[in-house]
């Protein structure tokens, strides 16, 4: 009964991920670009923030700069692993700990990600609209500094005990994703731990993003013209501009996933939708490989180094002046 159990998850487990009408040298140069493109500008977009005190200080910068390490935890261990596999042409078999830390990493930082996110825009009403909130250093500790702090680890603790906890039921089953070559932890393919993971960490923290930058939004706009003349409108309007810049990246690139999951949990097939599942599943990274430019692009000092380099360089040109014939010369 439980090795039939077994199977049928397996098999399961397998349909999901069959083919990718990529063939893997082109998925290598895909991601390998982006790899090469985007990992300078997320260490770039860190030393903007960590060098410069102001912007190191400022409450509303905090979770993005986390989100930010977690982006860097990818870009440097999970992705070169799935960059190798498309360059072996799928043929890269691993031995038993280290697919569970590939795994680990790939399904512990991603939700990791999206819960934090998550987060972020509601504290971001909190900074906005109810900056008393935060004006003393306990309020601070309270509402900012431990929300920070539990939320990740809370995360990252859980998909720990999750992955890497010998499930006697599926002890000796790999099931490799031919998308992205990741092991699928055994936790996946237990549908009730499966259901009740996605629902927490997936569904629920999507929804908190759009209800709360949607309704970021519009408070925003309800207020703009009580407040369009002052500079703490101009700051507000770039704290939502930030927000609302990850969140269409994060509308493009995970939110059609989570919605046929949803749809799944719901008990409609989606048999007929497992090549558009797969390259969700393949094109759902660009979420880390354009946010550090998104950060990039919002920081609030970038326009002005680049105002002032775009001066120097300017300046730097020398001007030649024209040679004014010898009157005195003869012919």
């Amino acid at each position: 009964m439980e090795n039939n159990f077994t199977m049928n998850i397996t098999a399961k487990a397998s349909s999901a991920y069959e083919e990718l009408p990529i063939s893997y040298p082109v998925r290598f140069w895909i991601y390998l670009l982006s790899e090469v493109i985007s990992l300078p500008c997320c260490l770039f977009t860190l030393y903007q923030f960590l060098s410069n005190r102001n912007l190191r200080e400022a409450l509303n910068n905090h979770l993005i700069i986390l989100i930010l390490l977690i982006d860097l935890v990818l870009e440097t261990f999970l992705f070169p692993l799935i960059i190798h596999y498309y360059r072996l042409d799928g043929n890269w078999q691993v031995s038993r700990p280290f697919s569970k830390l590939w795994s680990y990493t790939n399904f512990g930082f991603f939700p990791t990600q999206t819960i934090v996110f998550a987060w972020c825009t509601i504290e971001r009403h909190i900074l906005i609209f109810h900056n008393h909130w935060v004006s003393t250093t306990k309020k601070r500790i309270l509402i900012h500094y431990i929300p920070l702090i539990v939320i990740p680890l809370y995360c990252l603790i859980y998909y720990a005990v999750s992955v890497f906890y010998s499930y006697s039921i599926c002890e000796y089953v790999d099931v490799q994703s031919t998308v992205v070559g990741i092991y699928l932890p055994c936790f996946i393919l237990i549908p009730i731990h499966f259901k009740v993971d996605l629902i927490l960490h997936q569904i629920i923290p999507i929804l908190i993003i759009i209800i709360s930058t949607f309704a970021l939004f519009f408070r925003f706009l309800h207020q703009r013209v009580r407040m369009k003349q002052s500079l703490q409108w101009k700051k507000q309007r770039k704290l939502i501009i930030q927000v609302l810049s990850i969140f269409i990246i994060f509308g493009i690139f995970q939110f059609p996933w989570t919605i046929l999951q949803l749809c799944s949990l719901f008990g409609l097939s989606l048999d007929s939708l497992q090549v558009t599942q797969n390259f969700m599943f393949f094109f759902d990274c660009y979420v880390v490989f354009l946010f550090p430019f998104v950060c990039l692009a919002t920081l609030p000092e970038i326009e002005k180094k680049f105002q002032i380099f775009y001066f120097w360089r300017k300046q730097q040109r020398t001007i030649v002046p024209a040679q004014v014939p010898n009157q005195n010369e003869t012919y």
